[in-house]
C-alpha cells in the first residue's frame, strides 16, 4: 500500500505515469513508391507469395500448349473451323496462256507456187547377191554404192594388156594395172566387199588380198598384190567398206620395185582392163 505523499499533489486524485514507448520504425519502400503504411510481417509475405504460385504454375502451362499447338498442328487443320469459302492451295493454276495461230505475211509481189505432193517414188533396195567362196561357203554381197581408187593414180608404169616382159619369168602379157605411189603406200578397197584372200605366201604375187564386190547387181573381184610383208590389215571372211585399208604397197613375189599390181576379173574368172574400168565406175 503506497502511503500518501506530502504536498500539494498528495490531496489529489493519484497520479499514474506512462511508460514511455520507443515507436516502431516504418521499413522503407522503393523512392519511387511512397509509404502507405506498415509492412507486412515475414508470415503474411509467404503467404502472399504462397498464393501466387498455382496462378503463375498455370499460366506457364497454358503458353506451353499454345506453343504446342502452334508448331505441330497444321496450318489448314487450325483453320478448319474458317467459315469462308477459300481457294484450295493444292487445285492446279489456272492456264491463262493463250495460243494463237502462227501467221507468216507475204508480200503482194511475192508468187506462192503450189508444192508437188505426188513426185515421190520407193523403191525397194537391190537384193543381195549369193556367192559361193572356197572355204566361206555362200557369202551375201550387198550392193556397194561408192567406188574410189586404191590409190593414187597419178603415177603408173605398165597398163592393161600386152607389154614386154620386165624381168625374167615376169608375163608378156599383163592381166592387171601397175601403180607407183611409192613405196609404203596405204591400199584401199575399191568397193564394199568381203574378203576372200589374205595370204603372204602368193608366189609371183608376193603378199596379196582378193576382195568380192557386189557393183551394180554383178559380181566383181579385185586383187592387190606385192604387198610389204607385215603390212596385211584384213583377213579371210572379213566384211570392208570403199576406201578401207588393205596393206601397204611393196615389192613381194616377182616384182622389179615397189608398185601395186591390181587385178579385176568378173564371175567368170577373165581378167579385165581395170583402169578403164576404174575411170567409168569411181564415184569418190
Amino acid at each position: 500500500m503506497n502511503h500518501p505523499q506530502h504536498g500539494r499533489r498528495a490531496a489529489g486524485r493519484p497520479q499514474y505515469r506512462r511508460a514511455a514507448t520507443t515507436p516502431t520504425p516504418v521499413p522503407r519502400t522503393h523512392a519511387a513508391e511512397p509509404v502507405t503504411g506498415a509492412a507486412p510481417t515475414a508470415p503474411r509475405r509467404r503467404r502472399a507469395v504462397a498464393m501466387l504460385r498455382p496462378a503463375m504454375t498455370l499460366g506457364a502451362m497454358t503458353f506451353a500448349g499454345g506453343m504446342l499447338l502452334s508448331t505441330s498442328v497444321p496450318a489448314l487443320a487450325v483453320t478448319a473451323t474458317d467459315t469462308e469459302v477459300r481457294a484450295s492451295v493444292y487445285a492446279p493454276a489456272e492456264d491463262t496462256i493463250s495460243q494463237r495461230p502462227q501467221t507468216l505475211d507475204v508480200g503482194s509481189e511475192v508468187a506462192l507456187e503450189p508444192i508437188d505432193v505426188g513426185g515421190w517414188d520407193v523403191e525397194a533396195a537391190p537384193p543381195p547377191i549369193e556367192s559361193s567362196v572356197a572355204g566361206l561357203g555362200n557369202v551375201s554381197l550387198l550392193q556397194s554404192d561408192r567406188v574410189v581408187w586404191p590409190v593414187d593414180p597419178s603415177r603408173t608404169s605398165d597398163g592393161f594388156g600386152p607389154r614386154n616382159a620386165p624381168c625374167a619369168g615376169c608375163s608378156t602379157n599383163h592381166d592387171g594395172i601397175d601403180f607407183n605411189p611409192g613405196v609404203g603406200a596405204t591400199i584401199g578397197s575399191i568397193a564394199d566387199g568381203v574378203v576372200i584372200t589374205a595370204t603372204e605366201s602368193g608366189g609371183g604375187l608376193g603378199v596379196y588380198v582378193e576382195v568380192q564386190h557386189n557393183i551394180d547387181g554383178v559380181v566383181i573381184t579385185s586383187l592387190y598384190a606385192h604387198m610389204q610383208y607385215g603390212s596385211l590389215g584384213v583377213s579371210v571372211g572379213q566384211r570392208v567398206s570403199a576406201g578401207q585399208p588393205l596393206g601397204a604397197v611393196g615389192t613381194t613375189g616377182q616384182s622389179t620395185g615397189p608398185h601395186l599390181h591390181l587385178e579385176m576379173y568378173g564371175a567368170d574368172g577373165v581378167r579385165f582392163d581395170g583402169m578403164a574400168w576404174l575411170n567409168g565406175h569411181v564415184t569418190g
